[in-house]
């Protein structure tokens, strides 16, 4: 927490000691809704429901969206049937959307029996949309105008209209059947002759996602055309819905997040670190460990294959660490590059040839330079020239099989339909591990006449 926050937050746990809450409701209605709702995080969970309570509705509302998972459902329970009628009802729709996905499934149709018939339909609606598409985190909440509206007519309808709506920065212009027609910003409305039709003002050929769009890829088009919202058609292209830039922030945050658990081989962890259980931390880290271990029996009995070359020349033991380390960091270099031109739509299957030469001549590069410093190591071990050129030669081939390895295996796991982050990180490591220690030796074998 800021130690600007921190301060505030003992101030309000003192003013909570001498009861004084009309005070305490004053202080935090003059704080921001992110910052509101940091501070609560921080309060035991009794106290932090009475604090809620405290909070103006409107402002209770945003708080109440900027909570995380477990403290949202724990604050839920402490809710009166009204209160939390009142809650949900009011929150906007893809963040109620984003609740309703971390509850579990008897909680949220209780939740649902709270909605007005209105907001129920449309809750059930965004639910019953595909798992991490664009219609599950789209909002029905959006500006919609007629092309026969002149731009002095759409601005009273925005005025109208615009409170408890998503955006009125950019509007969108459908025929009466709600047919994506075109996009037109509130700017050239204002800046408009108030005669000059919408027709005129409109972007009549917009970027557009239907509700079945990954929402990964939503995030990637928002970035690529620089939108503050992104229409959702469905497949009659009727306009359904909108994302906005905030919720293509969260996207963008999960996505990453869940990319450097998969990388660093952890299944996504749901809620934050410090909510986790440690079971199920130790879970969610158990799989891949236990994979890294049965896969590093590849490398014992490589170890053993070639014990009689270690008898032979035990300095070979030195420069284990320093191979299969630095080949196995090449590799997970190579696989972030890799796969962050994925995500990003930079490299695609055509690219495979060009990504391959690429990696090919930055390992040459990479592992000629380190293999300089390999030999001046072996020399001040003492150890002679036919292993410093053994080290040598063994080190350029690590690092390019690393490169390789880890330029490869993220297209093998999308020819597969699998996530690219699952192939990076352990899963390389242990491959370039078991690969390098094969080539290591049979260098050995042919350099040193073993």
């Amino acid at each position: 927490m800021p130690e600007r926050l921190e301060v505030i937050y003992e101030e309000i746990l003192s003013l909570l000691a001498q009861q004084r809450f009309s005070e305490i409701k004053e202080r935090l209605s003059s704080l921001e809704p992110a910052d509101v709702s940091e501070i609560l995080s921080e309060v035991p969970t009794p106290k932090r429901a009475l604090l809620f309570r405290l909070l103006p509705k409107d402002l209770a509302i945003e708080v109440f969206e900027h909570m995380e998972g477990s403290e949202r459902e724990e604050l839920l329970n402490s809710f009166t049937d009204k209160e939390t009628a009142e809650i949900v009802e009011n929150m906007s729709d893809d963040d109620r959307t984003a609740l309703f996905d971390e509850l579990p499934a008897k909680t949220v149709k209780k939740l649902l029996r709270h909605l007005s018939p209105e907001e129920r339909q449309i809750a059930n609606s965004l639910l019953n949309y595909r798992p991490f598409s664009a219609g599950r985190i789209m909002t029905p909440e959006f500006i919609d105008l007629k092309a026969s509206m002149t731009a002095q007519e759409a601005i009273q309808h925005i005025r109208k209209e615009a409170r408890g709506k998503e955006t009125i920065y950019t509007c969108f212009v459908t025929d009466h059947e709600r047919h994506l027609l075109g996009v037109v910003e509130l700017e050239d409305l204002i800046l408009a002759n108030p005669e000059t039709p919408v027709s005129v003002l409109m972007e009549d050929d917009p970027v557009y996602v239907t509700t079945d769009t990954d929402q990964e890829e939503c995030a990637q088009i928002m970035s690529k055309y620089d939108l503050h919202a992104l229409p959702v058609v469905d497949r009659e292209k009727r306009l359904v819905g909108i994302v906005t830039f905030d919720d293509v922030l969260d996207v963008v945050e999960e996505e990453a997040t869940e990319d450097f658990e998969k990388m660093a081989g952890i299944q996504p962890v749901e809620d934050t670190y410090l909510n986790t259980g440690i079971l199920a931390l130790s879970r969610k880290r158990f799989l891949w460990l236990l994979i890294c271990i049965l896969t590093e029996a590849l490398t014992s009995s490589v170890l053993k294959n070639y014990s009689i070359a270690l008898e032979r020349v035990v300095a070979l033991s030195f420069f284990i660490p320093l191979l299969i380390g630095t080949g196995g960091n090449a590799g997970t270099q190579s696989a972030t590059l890799v796969i962050r031109g994925m995500t990003l739509g930079e490299i695609e299957w055509k690219n495979v040839g060009y990504v391959f030469a690429r990696e090919i001549l930055t390992g040459l590069l990479l592992g000629g330079t380190l293999s300089l410093l390999a030999v001046g190591r072996a020399y001040m071990l003492g150890t002679g020239a036919g292993v410093a050129l053994t080290v040598a030669l063994a080190l350029i081939a690590v690092v390019l099989i690393g490169n390789l390895a880890g330029a490869l295996l993220p297209f093998v796991a999308r020819l597969l339909r699998i996530d690219p982050a699952i192939m990076s990180g352990p899963f390389i490591t242990t491959i370039v591990d078991v690969l390098g220690l094969i080539v290591y030796f049979e260098i050995a074998e042919h350099v040193l006449n073993l």
